[in-house]
């Protein structure tokens, strides 16, 4: 059974952590993904080196490029300073996290970093120990229009699947695609150029041939169902998928929301933003602002039935501060739930299913009740 032990370094967001993990989780099957949010990988300062990049057409290459491509980076001024660090380092702090945690020699150790590397490659794989991989977190907003997590947990996917295909790092920089065909295993040289990989989720025949019985197919399967997902709402996220309607909204046993239409898209909210979310479901004609006090006992025992921290008085205090009519609480949770319905189905999409109304007036969800069901 493939396990992948993802880890990142001190410089990456918790939030952006969490979506890569979610997306990858998403989707069962018997490839698991491991990680410990509270074990964080500092990479020490005096490894780190600050290198000035000429040109966008730097700013793109990979280390050894091997043809030319037109740039597409228009957002930054040359020359651009970073820090970076090697790939040797990158790699030992996979094996310090190894013996740290007893991590078996037959499961992936991938460390997602926020600081560039010497090569300036987005991910690798580790030619002594092909288990250890990194993935680079930034710059994404140069090349694709949507969270980084989907072109980071892609490069999950990749990593993995290149670990199997491949013996040894000059047999992959070889057979790898080096002219994209929307195959996983396209080198990329512009990271622009993953968009295509992404758009397709598929393995071309060829790297087909290279994974038999080098894993199997159940495992395969869940590979390509993963990045199947990842594409789906890569392209909702890109409102791609605008013209569809409006889909079905679960809210399970245990509070969690999923988009059933949409690739099983969770939206993730937390307990307090779920709970106003919840009572507005519960009022097709809408409720004003204004009148939230009027609802102080509905929203804390929906509240209760899913928060599992604090003590009762402070769930009461929570909502005492929410329903405040002098309180901006109410106004940041609703800003919230819009925000994380937008980056997953886009922003046409995302209006049947968020808070909205005119400063003074009702605010409602559009949502046909129909379309919502809750266990």
């Amino acid at each position: 059974m493939i396990k992948v032990h993802l880890v990142k370094s001190s410089e990456v967001s918790p939030e952006l952590f969490t979506q890569v993990i979610d997306l990858l989780q998403a989707v069962p099957g018997p490839m698991t993904f491991y990680c410990n949010h509270e074990d964080v990988v500092n990479i020490n300062l005096d490894e780190r080196f600050i290198k000035t990049v000429q040109t966008k057409e730097d700013f793109e290459k990979k280390e050894m490029m091997l043809s030319e491509c037109r740039s597409y980076v228009s957002k930054l001024s040359f020359p651009h300073e970073r820090e970076e660090v090697t790939w040797k380092t990158l790699f030992k702090n996979c094996n310090k996290y190894r013996r740290k945690n007893s991590v078996k020699e037959n499961e992936f150790v991938i460390i997602l970093t926020k600081i560039a590397n010497d090569k300036n490659w987005f991910a690798c794989l580790d030619e002594s120990n092909p288990f250890n991989g990194f993935i680079h977190t930034a710059d994404w907003q140069y090349y694709i229009d949507c969270s980084a997590a989907f072109p980071i947990a892609y490069e999950v996917m990749a990593l993995v699947l290149q670990k199997h295909m491949f013996n040894g790092f000059i047999d992959l920089r070889t057979a790898v695609h080096q002219s994209p065909i929307g195959c996983v295993n396209d080198l990329c040289i512009h990271k622009k150029e993953i968009i295509l990989k992404l758009r397709t989720a598929d393995i071309c025949r060829k790297c087909m041939e290279l994974l038999q019985d080098k894993i199997t197919m159940p495992e395969i399967h869940h590979a390509l169902s993963i990045m199947n997902s990842l594409r789906e709402k890569m392209l909702f996220a890109q409102n791609f998928g605008q013209s569809k309607p409006p889909g079905r909204l679960l809210i399970t046993s245990g509070k969690k929301f999923f988009l059933t239409d949409f690739g099983n898209i969770e939206i993730k909210l937390r307990p307090l933003e779920k709970a106003i979310y919840i009572l507005f479901l519960k009022y097709p004609e809408g409720i004003y602002h204004s009148s939230l006090s009027d609802h102080r006992e509905e929203l804390y025992e929906i509240y209760t039935r899913i928060s599992t921290t604090g003590d009762l008085h402070e769930m009461k205090e929570r909502i005492d501060d929410m329903v405040n009519a002098l309180s901006d609480s109410a106004s940041q949770k609703m800003s919230r739930i819009k925000r994380v319905f937008e980056e997953a189905i886009g922003t046409e999409l995302a209006k049947f299913y968020y808070i909205k109304g005119d400063p003074g007036k009702v605010k409602s969800i559009a949502l046909d009740r129909k379309l919502l069901t809750i266990e």
